[in-house]
C-alpha cells in the first residue's frame, strides 16, 4: 500500500467526532445533486470527497464511516419527509424532525452495512458494495427506491443510458465516476467535474422535429391545485368536486380525461353519471376510495365510460408504509390496537381503453418502483399515473417525484400521462421530455396529444442484464489495470527504470 499523503495523515489524527461530522457533510453535499437542484457534479464531488476522507485508518469503524456518508446523503435528499407533518399544523409538526432523522438513519444502515462488509477495501469494491446497498433498499422491507444515486442524471442526456442499463446501472456509473475523482489525478478530476456541470445544458435527446400529434388520441389532464389542508375539509369538498367537473367540461371534446388521485369524494356509483355528462363522450379516469363487500378499503383508479358505466377498476398495490398501512399492524391487533388502513390490490395490471390502447394504471407511490412499472404479462402502450403531491410541499418532494416519473418513461420507452392534484401534471414522452405541463401553482385543464411509444428498450426486455454486463466490464477492466500495474513493478517493490 502506498504511503498516506500529508492531508491523510493530518486527517487520521483528527478527533473521531470531527471525522464523522465531515463524512456526514460529504454525504449531504452528494444529496444536493437530486432534484430540484439537478446538478450531478455536486453528487460526484460529495461522494468523491466522502470516499477520499474515508480512506485513511481512523478511530471510526467501517460501519460508522459508511453510515455517516449515507446519513448525510439521505438527510439532504429526503428533507421533504417533514412536509406531511406540517399539513396539520402544531398537532404533528413536532414529529417532523424525528421522522426525517429516523428515515435517514434507517436507510443509512444499508450504506453502513456495505462498508462493514468490504472492511476498508476501496475502489471498485466500494462501488459494488454501495450498488448492492442501493438495490437492497429498493426491495427489502417493502422497498424504498427514492433518490437512487442514478437519478441525479435525469435532467441530462446521460440518463438515456437507463434504457439499456436501468436506474441501478446509472447508480453504478455515478459511484465509479466518484471513485475515479477521489483517487484519480487532478486533471482527471477537473475534466470529469467540468463535463458533468455542462451536461444539463446539452440538447435534449430524441427526435427534435417530433410529430405534431395529428391523428393521435387527445387527452385532457385535470389539474385542480387543491391545498392539502383543504382537500378533506367537509365544508370545501363539494366545491372542489365541482371544480373538477368544470375543468372537465372546459373545452372541445377529447378522447380521454384524467382526474388526479382521490379526486372523487363521493361513492363512485353516485358520481359516475354526473362525470359522464360533462365528459362529452370521453372516457374518464378518476381516483377515489372504494370498499368491497368484505369491508376492505382501497385507493382506487376507475374508468368511467361514455354511458356512465364503470368499465374498469384498479386498486393500488404498492401502499405507503405508515401512510396507507402500518407494517406488522396485524400483530398490533392481537394486543387490541386497530389501525385503519388500506388493503393492497393485485397489480401490476393492464387496462384496455377503446381508442386509447393498453394502459398500465399507477397510483402515486407506485411510480417510484422500477421493478413494478412496465412489468406484467404484456407490454402497455401507455402509462397513466395519478397522484396527490399536496402532502410533499412546494419544492423538493414534488420535483423528485416528477423526476422519477420521467425516469420510468425513459427506461421503458413508454409515454406517461401524469396527473397531480397539486404538483406537476404533464404529458411525458418516451424520452422523458414534458413539453406540455402544468406546474405546482397553476390550475387548469391541459389538452395534448398522447405521444406514441418507442420500441421496447433493452432494459424493458432484460431488466438486469444491462447492469450485470456493465458490472462485468468494470470488474474485467479493474483486473486488467491491476495486472498491468503488477507487471510494471518488480518484486522489490520499486518501479524498474529503463
Amino acid at each position: 500500500m502506498s504511503e498516506p499523503s500529508r492531508p491523510h495523515k493530518l486527517w487520521a489524527q483528527a478527533p473521531a467526532w470531527a471525522q464523522w461530522v465531515l463524512i456526514v457533510v460529504a454525504g449531504g453535499f452528494a444529496g444536493l445533486g437530486q432534484a430540484p437542484v439537478d446538478q450531478p457534479a455536486l453528487t460526484l464531488f460529495g461522494l468523491a470527497f466522502g470516499f477520499w476522507i474515508i480512506r485513511p485508518e481512523t478511530s471510526l469503524s467501517h460501519f460508522w464511516r459508511g453510515w455517516g456518508l449515507g446519513f448525510g446523503y439521505f438527510l439532504v435528499s429526503l428533507a421533504w419527509i417533514i412536509e406531511p407533518f406540517l399539513v396539520e399544523g402544531r398537532g404533528t409538526a413536532w414529529l417532523a424532525p424525528f421522522a426525517l432523522l429516523a428515515m435517514a438513519g434507517g436507510l443509512a444502515l444499508f450504506w453502513g452495512g456495505a462498508f462493514a462488509v468490504i472492511r476498508g477495501r476501496l475502489g471498485l469494491w466500494a462501488c459494488m458494495a454501495l450498488l448492492l446497498a442501493e438495490i437492497a433498499r429498493s426491495y427489502l422491507f417493502t422497498g424504498f427506491p427514492w433518490a437512487l444515486l442514478g437519478y441525479v442524471w435525469i435532467d441530462t442526456p446521460a440518463y438515456q443510458m437507463a434504457a439499456i442499463v436501468g436506474p441501478h446501472g446509472l447508480s453504478l456509473l455515478t459511484l465509479v465516476l466518484a471513485a475515479l475523482i477521489a483517487w484519480g489525478g487532478a486533471m482527471f478530476r477537473l475534466v470529469v467535474l467540468t463535463a458533468t456541470f455542462a451536461l444539463p445544458f446539452l440538447p435534449a435527446p430524441g427526435p427534435h422535429n417530433s410529430p405534431t400529434g395529428e391523428g393521435r388520441p387527445i387527452a385532457r389532464l385535470i389539474h385542480p391545485n387543491v391545498a392539502q389542508e383543504n382537500k378533506w375539509n367537509p365544508d370545501k369538498m363539494e366545491a372542489i368536486y365541482q371544480r373538477h367537473l368544470s375543468l372537465t367540461h372546459a373545452g372541445p371534446a377529447v378522447d380521454i380525461i384524467i382526474w388526479p388521485e382521490t379526486s372523487v369524494y363521493l361513492p363512485i356509483d353516485w358520481a359516475r353519471r354526473e362525470i359522464a355528462d360533462v365528459a362529452q363522450g370521453a372516457h374518464v379516469v378518476v381516483g377515489y376510495q372504494s370498499r368491497n363487500p368484505a369491508g376492505q378499503y382501497f385507493n382506487t383508479l376507475g374508468v368511467v365510460g361514455p354511458q356512465a358505466e364503470l368499465q374498469h377498476e384498479y386498486h393500488k398495490s404498492r401502499l405507503v408504509p405508515f401512510g396507507e398501512f402500518v407494517p406488522f399492524g396485524h400483530l398490533a391487533a392481537l394486543f387490541g390496537y386497530d389501525f385503519p388502513e388500506f388493503s393492497a390490490g393485485s397489480g401490476p395490471a393492464h387496462i384496455d381503453i377503446e381508442g386509447i390502447g393498453r394502459i398500465q394504471p399507477l397510483i402515486c407511490y407506485e411510480g417510484i418502483f422500477p421493478q413494478f412499472v412496465g412489468r406484467g404479462e404484456v407490454r402497455p402502450d401507455l402509462l397513466i399515473l395519478i397522484t396527490n403531491d399536496g402532502w410533499f410541499g412546494a419544492g423538493q418532494g414534488p420535483a423528485q417525484h416528477f423526476a422519477q416519473a420521467r425516469a420510468r418513461a425513459i427506461e421503458l420507452g413508454l409515454p406517461m400521462l401524469r396527473v397531480a392534484n397539486r404538483g406537476v401534471t404533464a404529458v411525458i414522452d418516451p424520452w422523458g421530455r414534458s413539453r406540455e405541463r402544468l406546474d405546482l401553482h397553476q390550475r387548469g385543464a391541459l389538452d395534448a396529444p398522447i405521444p406514441k411509444s418507442r420500441a421496447a428498450t433493452f432494459y424493458a426486455k432484460n431488466p438486469w442484464l444491462g447492469v450485470l454486463a456493465l458490472t462485468g466490464l468494470l470488474v474485467l477492466g479493474g483486473l486488467i489495470c491491476a495486472q498491468a500495474k503488477l507487471s510494471l513493478t518488480p518484486r522489490g517493490g520499486t518501479s524498474r527504470k529503463p
